[in-house]
């Protein structure tokens, strides 16, 4: 991501910055609302467009205009400015007929602050839906900017044009991708668990906001980083607090589901946990949504170093507590960390790395039909069978979720302690602790049943 030349969206708040940033990437991808303040984050995405020559990063920047000024508005503003400086070509959006004191002040550090003399900006007027009051932008020109350009990003009006003069400033640089990812990691949990400190200490930045307050992160943040001659493409989410399904709160409701799509794009997933506050009910509702969608999980108990009073078994002991309070705990890895200290954070991306590998591993049929039958003929299983199905035949259709589909001749006769049971030999067998391994039971007398009803029919 960091040889690709950047493109920044900046403005006011509410200015239209989300939706051109969207409209530009095809997709709803940054949180639109119509409601100042809701884009706390810097969204980077990658463009790679076919009527575009040249592949760019698109940055969407929070909106600057911030009145009340306190630790973590300070803290955003530092951001901003600090990816401004970065870029490679400004999009500086206003709204037109809203001509505001901040945007003076905008127009004036870019041309003053030597930081920016230097940089290709295109000054641009949102909502400017009809062509024939382009006699307004006289206004513009008289503030001594040399170009402007009169955009609609909801009616998609000169989307063109601001493409090809951002092609056209772009010419020169460099477009090749640092390679391939070897690993796509999604950071989950409840608010103020740590997710946004664990990205800055990975990235050795301030690459998202961090407040005590719960709730700063709105949309997923993305950050790609090196390691050992590995590629990471990390995912800061925002914090689930509920299982938002309605609209009501619609902010709350789209980083709900930009966090569980995060989820399903990821290879690995780490769930933090506050270190003080332990595994809630919550926790284990989030821990479980991970499972279901079949994702490699990693536990990491956050905020570690503010266990007082450690020694060599506290970490044990912390586990033994864990595994009784919520027993699948006993399933996945788990690690503590202190992403202010910086302690084992290197070692989690290397965890990950292990864990991505694992599971996309492709067992051999043959290897699995001698192994699951070698299991069905011991004695353990026979005593939780009443009967002695036959397992006709196995084979793995998936990796992430692994999933395996028996072929039995009674499906009936496979309860669910059968399959607990195969489950856990599978996982110990073949090293998959922190993956899912899911089965699907057929039976042939299935089909033969569903045959009879069509030649009935």
């Amino acid at each position: 991501m960091n040889d690709l030349p950047v493109v920044s969206i900046v403005g006011r708040q509410n200015v239209g910055k989300s939706t051109l940033f969207n409209l530009i990437l095809k997709k709803n991808r940054s949180i639109t609302y119509d409601f100042p303040g809701v884009t706390r984050d810097i969204i980077k995405e990658v463009i790679q467009r076919e009527d575009l020559e040249k592949e760019f990063l698109l940055c969407d920047t929070p909106g600057l205009d911030i009145i009340n000024i306190n630790d973590m508005s300070s803290n955003i503003i530092q951001l901003s400015f600090e990816q401004l400086v970065s870029s490679d070509v400004i999009i500086f959006l206003m709204a037109k007929g809203e001509i505001l004191d901040y945007d003076y002040k905008l127009i004036d550090l870019f041309q003053r602050d030597k930081r920016f003399q230097n940089k290709n900006i295109l000054y641009c007027v949102n909502k400017s839906d009809n062509p024939e009051e382009e006699f307004e932008l006289e206004f513009f020109y008289r503030l001594g900017l040399e170009e402007v350009i009169p955009i609609s990003a909801k009616g998609r009006r000169n989307l063109k044009l601001l493409l090809d003069k951002i092609q056209y400033f772009l010419k020169d640089t460099k477009t090749k991708l640092s390679g391939k990812i070897d690993a796509k990691i999604c950071i989950v949990g409840k608010p103020n668990s740590g997710k946004s400190s664990l990205l800055n200490s990975l990235t050795n930045t301030n690459r998202a906001v961090v407040s005590e307050k719960a709730g700063t992160t709105r949309d997923s943040v993305n950050e790609i980083l090196k390691l050992d001659s590995k590629l990471f493409e990390i995912i800061d989410t925002a914090g689930i607090r509920k299982e938002s399904r309605s609209t009501d709160d619609s902010i709350e409701y789209y980083s709900y589901t930009r966090a569980i799509s995060s989820i399903e794009e990821s290879e690995v997933v780490v769930h933090l946990i506050d270190a003080k506050k332990g595994m809630g009910d919550f926790d284990k509702k989030i821990f479980t949504l991970i499972r279901e969608k079949g994702k490699p999980i990693i536990l990491v108990i956050s905020k570690w170093d503010l266990i007082e009073d450690k020694d060599s078994n506290t970490f044990k002991e912390y586990k033994e507590k864990l595994f009784s309070r919520f027993p699948p705990s006993k399933d996945v890895p788990i690690l503590a960390i202190s992403s202010t200290e910086g302690q084992r954070v290197h070692k989690l991306l290397r965890e990950c790395l292990i864990l991505k590998e694992k599971s996309i591993r492709k067992i051999p049929t043959h290897e699995l039909n001698k192994t699951l039958g070698t299991w069905m003929k011991e004695s353990k299983m026979a005593s939780l069978l009443k009967n002695r199905p036959k397992l006709l035949y196995v084979t793995q259709v998936s990796t992430c979720p692994f999933k395996l589909i028996l072929f039995v001749n009674h499906k009936e006769h496979f309860k669910e302690n059968v399959i607990a049971y195969l489950r856990n030999q599978v996982t110990k067998e073949y090293d998959l602790a922190g993956i899912p391994v899911q089965f699907e039971v057929r039976s042939d007398r299935e089909k033969e049943k569903e045959f009879k009803k069509k030649v009935r029919s």
